[in-house]
């Protein structure tokens, strides 16, 4: 028998296996599980699969992620481990188009394979149809790959309507929601289409309304479903325990709970874990924010940095318009056009060894090691507009007040998950090196973003007798604070004469922590006026507000602050 640290890379990824393989065997309640940008998920997951005897239904977002899963070494060296192990893709009738019956015998050995390979959005259909599409939703167990998209596929499929003429096609004229799906499935031999539309609309009325802006008849007669949060449309399936979700950016602040909101998960499984490789790469953090957001010198300073940048250089805009602008004016870049995929586009690239890329978030390996990964625009557009959208809607509720809808999908915490997907654009290798700009001075409102292992700690607080008893200080962390943010007032824009004249300002005040562990974005620069207004009050004034009484006070000198 072969050992697992001879398949295994590192003991973070076969830890990853052991919880998949575990909770296959025991399911409690579903798994999520996050697996940082070079951990490597998809071997621990297929071999798990492939090791299991029960159905196994594996969802990706795309078909293009399927074809790279289908090309991997991880799969080739599964199937060699597991020979007696099938595997087949189901791909919807528009492949098959001029040969219908190609279709039917592709489906039959999807249902019949031990493994499925299938797409986020096939899962939601078959759901709607009860498990008559693929099967996907009958499966012993069901594993989501980059689960954190589902929510945005789901409301692929959010609003349903059953419109006038196919209810009249009926003969149903009921004068209620309620009675008018009760009727259609009275009916025999009713569509399967209308059938699986009736029973979404079912569903949506057991929720009520709190998770949908409408569920009722148009002014048109048609019978319509608008929803609030469409990852619920998922949650019969959501709920199963035998159900996994793997992402690289599953939680939101910590935690998984939004996700598990947006989805309808009740609970999640004892083993649901965050795993971080120890060493994965390296990445190094530059945040330019002297320019105005937007404005011509903003721009300039992007294409600047380009230039200069360390080779080959990957551009992800939030955008295809502004990837149009950059292009524009770097005009030795390779453009990302809307019809093909990271991968394809980089394959193109010129001898200049530049892309850029609208979305580049997530998705395809690209056949590139990047050295340098540039962010224009972090891609938030805050404030949300659906968060507006449904207190403009309360109107539709009477008195009623839900809860606001889950920050999952709240553009802030979209944003912070796609930045830390486009730092794995940098992460593909164990050996990478890689330098991650970003040039939107918005940067401050996600300053814990980093992957953790990138972040050096200190060990400081012990109690040390002087004159007086006080709180131990870190000298290497004043150095490497001063390296890492720059010999510059961080409240003020101060520059000294010489260095004693700033200091290390700690967030918390570490009398209150104790011995503890300490990161350089829990601590702050700042010069001796900042640093005592800022231990004028207790608690200490956050530096948000002390850059904001010097921006009163004097206007903010631009500048570039390194992390």
């Amino acid at each position: 028998m072969q050992r697992t640290k001879q398949i295994f890379r590192s003991d973070e990824q076969e830890q990853f296996f052991k919880l998949i393989q575990k909770h296959i065997e025991e399911p409690d309640a579903p798994l999520l599980l996050e697996g940082a940008t070079g951990l490597g998920k998809t071997l621990p997951y297929l071999r798990a699969a492939a090791a299991s005897s029960k159905k196994v239904a594996i969802v990706f977002p795309t078909h293009q992620l399927i074809d790279q899963a289908l090309a991997s070494w991880d799969l080739k060296t599964t199937l060699a481990a597991h020979p007696e192990t099938t595997v087949k893709v189901f791909r919807p009738r528009s492949y098959f188009e001029a040969a219908p019956t190609e279709y039917t015998a592709q489906k039959e050995e999807a249902l019949d394979a031990d493994i499925m390979f299938c797409t986020s959005v096939s899962v939601i259909i078959d759901q709607r149809l009860r498990g008559g599409y693929n099967g996907a939703t009958d499966r012993e167990v069901i594993i989501f790959d980059e689960a954190d998209q589902l929510p945005q596929f789901a409301a692929l499929a959010s609003d349903i309507s059953l419109s006038r003429a196919e209810l009249k096609s009926l003969k149903i004229n009921e004068p209620s929601a309620k009675e008018t799906i009760a009727a259609i499935f009275k009916k025999k031999n009713v569509p399967s289409e209308i059938k699986a539309k009736a029973s979404l609309i079912e569903e949506a009325i057991g929720l009520g309304d709190v998770w949908f802006i409408k569920v009722g008849f148009a002014d048109d007669g048609a019978l319509e479903v608008r929803s609030r949060l469409p990852g619920r449309l998922l949650k019969r399936v959501s709920n199963r325990a035998s159900t996994i979700y793997i992402s690289a950016t599953l939680s939101v602040n910590g935690t998984f709970n939004d996700f598990r909101r947006a989805m309808g998960i009740e609970s999640q499984s004892r083993l649901s874990a965050m795993i971080e490789p120890k060493k994965h790469g390296e990445l190094q953090f530059d945040f330019i924010t002297d320019e105005e957001l937007g404005s011509d010198a903003w721009l300039e300073t992007v294409c600047e940095v380009i230039e200069y940048a360390e080779h080959p250089v990957l551009v992800a805009t939030p955008s295809h318009s502004l990837a149009q602008q950059i292009a524009n004016k770097v005009t030795s870049a390779t453009l990302r056009t809307a019809d093909e995929t990271t991968s394809q586009a980089a394959a193109r690239m010129g001898s200049t060894e530049v892309l850029v890329a609208a979305g580049a978030w997530a998705g395809l390996d690209t056949p590139v090691q990047w050295k340098t990964v540039i962010v224009p625009r972090i891609p938030y557009t805050g404030p949300n507009n659906l968060r507006e959208f449904w207190f403009d809607d309360q109107e539709d509720f009477g008195s009623q007040n839900p809860d606001p809808m889950s920050s999952f999908i709240d553009s802030k915490n979209a944003a912070a998950r796609r930045l830390k997907q486009v730092f794995g654009r940098g992460l593909r290798k164990p050996d990478a090196e890689c330098t991650i700009i970003i040039c939107d001075p918005r940067i401050d409102q996600f300053n814990k973003i980093a992957p953790a292992r990138f972040q050096k700690t200190y060990f400081e607080g012990m109690a040390v007798s002087v004159a007086t008893t006080k709180s131990e200080r870190s000298p290497q962390l004043r150095k490497d604070a001063l390296a890492y943010y720059g010999e510059t007032c961080m409240a003020c824009d101060f520059v000294p004469e010489v260095l004693r004249q700033l200091e290390v300002h700690h967030l918390e005040p570490l009398a209150d922590r104790g011995p503890s562990l300490t990161k350089l974005d829990d601590v702050a620069v700042l010069c001796r006026n900042c640093h005592g207004l800022a231990h004028d009050t207790d608690p200490p004034l956050p530096l948000a507000e002390l850059q904001d009484r010097a921006r009163k006070s004097k206007k903010k000198r631009p500048g570039l602050s390194m992390i």
